[in-house]
């Protein structure tokens, strides 16, 4: 059964990180990326920013929220790495 909101948030796989240790579980990964985006018309009104990049770890399933400017930086082509200090817990896996 669907449930209707008045969010209209959409997920965009980004691919995936350069090698990083994953702050939870240790092992060097390539985390899963992705992004948000809010397309409903009362975050254009609020001005409330919940568009966000996601990382998560392929080994614990962590999920992170990862530097905005990181992505912004891989779409335009230019290497980066992530780092330790670009992931910020979001939610810890079981």
């Amino acid at each position: 059964m669907a449930i209707k909101t008045i969010n209209k948030i959409s997920t965009t796989d980004e691919g995936t990180s350069s090698p990083v240790n994953c702050p939870e579980c240790g092992k060097n990964v390539a985390m899963r990326l992705f992004s948000t985006e809010d397309k409903s018309s009362v975050a254009k009104i609020c001005k409330d920013d919940k568009n966000i990049a996601i990382a998560v770890c392929p080994n614990c399933a962590t999920v992170f929220s990862l530097n905005k400017n990181y992505l912004k930086e891989k779409n335009a082509g230019t290497f980066v790495t992530v780092t330790k200090e670009d992931l910020k817990l979001l939610v810890k896996s079981k």
